[in-house]
């Protein structure tokens, strides 16, 4: 028997706990936004996973694991330890989704529902505006120590969570479900203020074309709702900013919001 084999043999309960915090680290960080993009390589979310275990498995009390734990016991427990971290970096994740269909609701209301920007992040095609909110919301995020919020929420997560806990994941999932309803309501809120000064100008479109009939309306009525998005949009950004901050500590569940 080797020396490293002999270490792990005589600290096996340290080895097993340390691997349950490193899967639901893992979890958080592939589901987490920035980090679960597309573009952060595999190996770059693994190293991280690592350090956040490390950084974290000395605030956790050793759980009483029995030393003839079956393989197929320990999978199960590691992967409902990554299901839990999955679910973590869900509830972040809701924000980014709601500025996502956001944006996609200003596209199609001002007409630009047509337009599709190749999207790194997510592997796929993604909308003008969808783009650029979610790339404000993300340096938002950052810009505001978001990140740390996730740790917090990592570590505060193994109190309401014990590892190896029995009958969470049928919670977990129910609160998963329910929260994603929020993800309409977070997008509406987002696009309201470009969606009401488009409606507006709908109306006012309509009279104009009433009071001037010989006006070619359809001629100005795009170019005219392309600039008052953009110009409705500018302005929204602050509201952006302070709907972000009031919203993600709500939404993953750690008090004292972002610092």
């Amino acid at each position: 028997m080797t020396d490293l084999a002999k270490i792990i043999s005589s600290h096996w309960t340290e080895v097993i706990t340390f691997m349950l915090v490193f899967g639901r680290a893992l979890g958080l960080i592939v589901a987490a936004p920035f980090w679960g993009g597309r573009a952060v390589p595999v190996l770059v979310r693994v190293w991280i996973a690592v350090i956040l275990a490390m950084a974290t498995y000395p605030l956790i009390q050793l759980g009483n694991f029995n030393a003839e734990i079956s393989i197929l016991g320990f999978f199960v427990t590691v992967a409902g330890e990554v299901f839990l971290g999955l679910v973590l970096g869900w509830l972040a994740q809701l924000i980014f989704a709601g500025v996502r269909l956001a944006g996609q609701e200003i596209e199609l209301r001002s007409g630009l529902g047509l337009v599709q920007l190749i999207d790194p992040h997510q592997g796929g095609h993604s909308g003008l505006f969808a783009t650029f909110l979610e790339i404000a919301a993300g340096l938002i995020f950052f810009a505001l120590n978001g990140h740390h919020l996730l740790i917090q929420a990592l570590v505060a997560s193994f109190s309401v969570f014990p590892l190896a806990g029995e009958k969470f994941i049928a919670r977990v999932a129910d609160g998963m479900i329910s929260s994603s309803g929020e993800i309409f309501t977070i997008a509406l809120r987002i696009s309201a203020p470009v969606l009401l000064g488009l409606l507006l100008s709908d109306i006012l479109l309509g009279m104009l074309s009433r009071a001037v009939p010989q006006m070619n309306v359809f001629m100005v009525a795009q170019p005219l709702q392309f600039g008052l998005c953009m110009l409705l949009m500018m302005l929204s950004l602050p509201a952006l900013v302070w709907f972000i901050v009031r919203q993600m500590p709500q939404m993953i569940g750690v008090p004292g919001g972002i610092h």
